[in-house]
């Protein structure tokens, strides 16, 4: 069984990218298990389960996901775990998060220099990735999920809310959580995390064969999903399921 761990600021990534690996791998081929790491600095550090491993039925990958508590401590997070996971045959180590609101747009190129320095490259390889700025840019793009939020979210209706079709654009957004919630909230609902409704309507059929192409970050994202599914090429490419 291959093993991954991805790094994730909060709950809403959790469970985007928990319910990415499934569509991509196919809900039978892979078992999850999710963890919390709280404390180290003032407080003794502790690490809480969050749901156990699915039972063995053969699943022919496992991911571990854990949940750092900010963006601000996915790295060290990495850092922390990073010897352990490869002594336990972890082949790949993911970390997501966001830009914003500890970096500007102008910063990306050092903030991602940043995430490289110090990762020590004699253990299993690590990719930290960024949502730019936030992982809502890349729900906002996937404009299909908003009429199954309300039949009543045309695309004159979203553009009146935000200014702009929001698949185009969603990459060019500052605060796209603050474009959510005024989409949203134009037909009376709300747009709140750790956001278990949009995760469930989006099309992930369309982030994984468009979205990918368009949003690079979202693109390398599912880059490495897919190599840590394929391992080799003989295995061939993943399909949504």
């Amino acid at each position: 069984m291959r093993k991954l761990a991805v790094f994730v600021e909060g709950f809403t990534e959790l469970n985007f990218v928990e319910r990415l690996i499934s569509e991509i791998a196919g809900a039978h081929n892979i078992s999850f298990e999710k963890r919390q790491i709280v404390g180290g600095a003032t407080i003794p550090r502790k690490v809480i389960s969050i749901k156990s491993s699915d039972p063995d039925l053969g699943q022919k990958f496992y991911v571990l996901l854990f949940d750092c508590g900010g963006d601000h401590q996915v790295k060290p997070r990495i850092e922390e775990e990073h010897a352990s996971l490869t002594r336990a045959g972890f082949s790949a180590i993911i970390g997501l998060r966001d830009v914003r609101p500890m970096y500007t747009r102008e910063q990306i190129p050092l903030l991602e220099r940043n995430l490289k320095y110090g990762i020590k490259t004699s253990l299993a390889p690590v990719s930290i990735i960024l949502a730019v700025m936030e992982i809502e840019a890349w729900f906002l793009a996937e404009a299909v999920h908003f009429s199954v939020i309300s039949k009543a979210l045309t695309i004159d209706k979203i553009s009146a809310a935000i200014g702009g079709n929001p698949a185009e654009v969603a990459s060019s957004r500052e605060e796209p959580t603050l474009d959510l919630q005024a989409i949203y909230g134009s037909v009376g609902k709300s747009y709140e995390k750790p956001a278990h409704e949009t995760i469930n309507a989006l099309d992930y059929s369309r982030i994984y064969l468009e979205l990918a192409e368009k949003i690079p970050h979202l693109g390398r994202l599912i880059k490495e999903i897919d190599s840590f599914l394929s391992p080799d090429a003989n295995n061939g490419v993943p399909v949504l399921s």
